[in-house]
């Protein structure tokens, strides 16, 4: 029989923050309504959940990807650029949804910054 014994005053080496990281997606709540959504009392300035990101800085992520999922086939990352106002609405073909691009390019990295992660997009 195989064992393993996990011993944590006993350090092999540093391990890399990036290792550890996430993704966001468009399903369900998970961008609109859960990280960000504009106008409510829980989120700031910037329309991000404040609730949310105390959460997230405690999983100390090294790396955030974002657009994940079946929405990044269909996304392009100059329509989530610019002011909000006069972005495109596309069709979100995952889904069958219509796609605001409120939240998009630059408040995906202005998040990451928010978090002190790394970020990368699909």
């Amino acid at each position: 029989m195989t064992r393993v014994t996990v011993d944590p005053r006993r350090q092999l080496g540093v391990l890399d923050r990036n290792v550890f990281g996430g993704f966001v997606e468009h399903l369900g709540r998970c961008i609109y309504g859960g990280i960000y959504e504009e106008g409510s009392a829980l989120s700031d300035a910037n329309g991000f959940r404040k609730d949310v990101l105390d959460l997230l800085r405690n999983l100390r992520m090294g790396v955030l990807r974002w657009p994940g999922g079946n929405f990044v086939s269909n996304y392009h990352w100059t329509d989530g650029i610019g002011p909000k106002d006069v972005r495109p609405r596309r069709p979100e073909l995952a889904w069958g949804g219509e796609e605001s691009n409120r939240f998009g390019t630059d408040e995906f990295l202005k998040y990451c910054a928010e978090l002190g992660t790394s970020r990368t997009s699909a």
